[in-house]
């Protein structure tokens, strides 16, 4: 009798621990967004001298959740964890030597703003991701993509130089999703 109790106990755990398995189904994607062409004017020329002072920028564009790997899952979704969020800027190699500290704020949907007053575009000029760190920052910003499947990410920051670029921002993430199997 023992014996028998005990055999079924384990066949009970057994379709008991593949049904939870079943129910949610863990994987990681990458999401990925690259801005408009972000135009930076000339400072114009006065006289024989060229006004010196850093020229603004600013753009705004959607990170958007849906892609292959999430595709099926987006009205299942139960839990998003963010990893190795960053930016990559692309068109800039003229200011790889430009180590000029300027501002870059970095908005998500109007609720989380990340500050730089220290940002140098020698370090991001030739291609070398600028990360974004603050750990409740980004719990925050995956909770948005829980909810809304979707981030609108807004960049504004000055070009430390009075010529005329032409250049693009890429946001990277690395993503963790729990969902509801299908």
């Amino acid at each position: 009798m023992k014996k028998l109790f005990l055999l079924v106990l384990a066949i009970s755990l057994t379709f008991t621990a593949c049904k939870k398995d079943a129910l949610d189904v863990n994987f990681t994607t990458t999401l990925s967004a690259t801005s408009p062409q972000i135009d930076v004017n000339a400072t114009p020329i006065i006289g024989a001298a060229r006004l010196t002072s850093p020229t603004p920028y600013s753009q705004t564009f959607e990170v958007d959740l849906s892609n292959p790997d999430t595709q099926d899952y987006l009205n299942k979704l139960k839990e998003i964890s963010l990893s190795d969020v960053r930016l990559q800027f692309s068109g800039l190699s003229d200011l790889a030597s430009n180590v000029t500290d300027t501002d870059l704020t970095v908005t998500i949907d109007n609720q989380v703003t990340f500050h730089y007053t220290n940002f140098k575009y020698s370090e991001v000029a030739n291609g070398q991701d600028f990360n974004l760190v603050d750990n409740q920052k980004i719990a925050t910003i995956a909770e948005i993509l829980l909810n809304r499947k979707k981030i609108t990410v807004k960049i504004d920051g000055f070009i430390p130089d009075t010529a005329t670029y032409h250049f693009f921002i890429k946001f990277l993430a690395k993503a963790k999703i729990k969902a509801q199997a299908i």
